[in-house]
């Protein structure tokens, strides 16, 4: 077996946006109203002549803090928004390259990122007073709440997202019903899996050698297994084995639930599902950047990105799963999103950990298991 795709060098952990088409459930109807302006008991900033810059992922990300935060930011403060797209491992690069001088004032990335760049002086810490919907979060999702203390916050978790299971209902007759079934020979050849530098990698291995034994401190279980998988594709983005999906080269994927409800809307065959062993947790953060010359802007900003009526139509745009315990989504859109009790089926890893660890996971990994699929 030849693998289609191997990624073998880390530019940095990277997940990239939504597609602009058929995210919005292909029907305008189920749009809520327009947002009439936030309130909030953080004390008034002034914003007028004023412009703050976020870095973060393009197509719905980028267009929900346009059409939606950005109006709500203007409205308590008279700024603007201006908004830097693209993949978060560039985006991250660049903070580091402007570390004396950023030009950005608030990063969007995953809650491991998101640690690492507080760990490597590329984010700061908000004022807690000034992020007045911190405790509507779902405690469950705060991920970074060991960075937390009485008066400051490293950000706050604004979407969380389901790494679970997809696969072809036309011709999977049984739907898998557990991790472990990655190996079922029916899959053999026919399954696009995580990359090597994908953001649920650490997650992954986590998982694997738990169930078989080990755990995040003995991982050796989950590189001895996966030694043995037959994948035919590595992904990052469900475009990488969507066109495989249609010829049926690619029957079972490793992917998420909102890029699942992507897909379906364009038309394509899959099904979603979380195996009995749980689904892994991508939570994304919104921080501020370290010299930034914009705090006061950026903590409006980021106590609106986890504002329930903000993160409703955020939903609604992208499939983003909701953080704020208090936000309400139409039925018809709950059942494809992360929200409510499906955080109960979510295993969290804890970011330090994924972060302490991931260097030497990717280097076994591109040493010692990508060998072995290669050579088949």
């Amino acid at each position: 077996m030849t693998l289609s795709s191997i990624v073998t060098t880390h530019s940095g952990t990277s997940r990239r946006d939504f597609v602009r088409a058929g995210v919005a459930l292909g029907a305008g109807s189920l749009l809520l109203p327009r947002l009439a302006a936030a309130q909030t008991g953080a004390p008034m900033v002034a914003g007028q002549g004023r412009t703050l810059t976020v870095s973060t992922w393009g197509g719905t990300a980028a267009d929900g803090i346009k059409q939606v935060v950005a109006p709500e930011l203007r409205k308590l403060t008279g700024a603007d928004v201006v908004v830097d797209i693209g993949a978060q491992g560039p985006r991250y690069n660049k903070l580091m390259a402007q570390r004396n001088s950023p030009s950005i004032d608030v990063f969007f990335g995953t809650d491991e990122l998101t640690a690492s760049g507080h760990r490597q002086g590329l984010l700061q810490s908000c004022e807690r007073s000034r992020i007045t919907r911190y405790a509507e979060v779902d405690p469950r999702l705060l991920s970074l709440k060991q960075l937390d203390t009485a008066t400051t916050l490293p950000g706050a978790p604004y979407t969380v997202i389901s790494y679970a299971l997809t696969y072809s209902p036309e011709t999977v007759k049984k739907a898998p019903t557990s991790w472990l079934d990655l190996w079922s020979p029916e899959y053999a050849d026919k399954l696009a899996y995580f990359s090597v530098v994908h953001s649920m990698m650490p997650g992954n291995i986590a998982l694997m050698a738990e169930l078989l034994g080990g755990s995040a401190a003995n991982p050796e279980p989950a590189f001895t297994k996966l030694k043995t998988l037959r994948p035919s594709k590595l992904t990052n983005f469900w475009t990488d084995w969507a066109p495989l999906q249609k010829t049926g080269d690619v029957i079972l994927a490793t992917e998420n639930d909102a890029y699942t409800a992507t897909m379906k809307a364009q038309g394509y065959a899959v099904d979603f599902v979380v195996p009995k062993e749980g689904s892994l947790a991508a939570l994304n953060y919104v921080s501020l950047v370290k010299g930034t010359k914009n705090a006061d802007l950026g903590q409006v900003f980021i106590d609106l990105m986890i504002d329930a009526r903000v993160q409703e139509q955020l939903a609604v745009l992208g499939y983003a799963g909701t953080t704020n315990r208090t936000a309400k989504v139409p039925a018809e859109l709950a059942a494809k999103i992360t929200t409510g009790a499906k955080i109960d089926k979510l295993r969290l890893m804890d970011p330090l950990v994924a972060m302490n660890n991931r260097a030497a996971w990717t280097e076994k990994l591109n040493t010692e298991v990508i060998p072995m699929w290669s050579a088949r």
